[in-house]
């Protein structure tokens, strides 16, 4: 964690002591209790969790984290940072977006197949993860777009989970061969061999990004995970706080 990171966070933490909340110092974050309830809004510590930077699967991981712990996730940022993780907080809650169905945004996990490979798309376009329902089952099935073309559709967000989507659920795969390349299959053929994923990526090959399912990650007390507070510290070292409930 660099010195500025760790100078946001001292920045709220001493600041949440200015407000009158007790302050313990944990192993794996400062616990904030008692104080002002409206802060957060429901009865419960608070974490002070120092962003590193606005990456999806950073925001996930540090709410998930301090939720599980029974806390609710006070994430502490520079303003630039802050503005950057606004959308994926505000409403809907660590979603890309919502249309007919859930939109999801992506992490840097690949998707292992059921074959131990992983999966692959061609380089052009921009990867959408969404949910589209069929009208008539409760378990929308969720849909892969590269490009606005649609690549591929699994059952559910289930469908990711362990042993993993089918090899022929997606139009290429790639796995790391006992040479140490990288080989892409295309119907279980060969398509190229690589020294490495930027070198895929230069012939038209890259990796599918793993949606971000909220419910993967968040496994229990979804109410303290949100109610998450952004508190954001200014340039004059004030600091703002800002709930995304509904």
């Amino acid at each position: 964690m660099s010195p500025t990171v760790s100078r946001h966070a001292a920045t709220v933490t001493d600041d949440l002591g200015e407000r009158g909340f007790t302050l313990d110092r944990e192993e794996w974050a400062t616990v904030a209790r008692g104080g002002p309830e409206t802060l957060a809004g429901v009865d419960a510590p608070l974490a002070v969790t120092p962003l590193t930077d606005s990456r999806p699967l950073t925001v996930v991981s540090a709410v998930a984290n301090a939720a599980h712990e029974g806390r609710v996730p006070v994430l502490a940022a520079d303003r630039r940072t802050g503005q950057e993780v606004e959308p994926l907080l505000s409403g809907p809650f660590l979603l890309e977006g919502r249309g007919e169905g859930r939109g999801f945004a992506t992490v840097e996990d690949r998707i292992r197949l059921s074959d131990d490979s992983y999966a692959c798309v061609g380089t052009d376009g921009q990867v959408e993860w969404f949910e589209q329902s069929d009208g008539v089952t409760d378990s929308p099935s969720l849909v892969l777009s590269v490009g606005g073309d649609r690549v591929t559709t699994l059952g559910s967000v289930d469908g990711l989970a362990c042993p993993g989507p089918s090899v022929s659920a997606f139009p290429y795969s790639y796995a790391r061969g006992e040479d140490g390349r990288f080989r892409v299959f295309e119907s279980g053929q060969t398509v190229g061999r690589y020294t490495s994923i930027g070198a895929m990526r230069a012939d038209g090959f890259r990796p599918v990004p793993l949606p971000l399912v909220p419910e993967h990650h968040v496994r229990d007390h979804g109410q303290l995970a949100r109610a998450t507070l952004l508190a954001t510290v200014d340039s004059d070292q004030g600091v703002s706080y800002r709930s995304f409930r509904d």
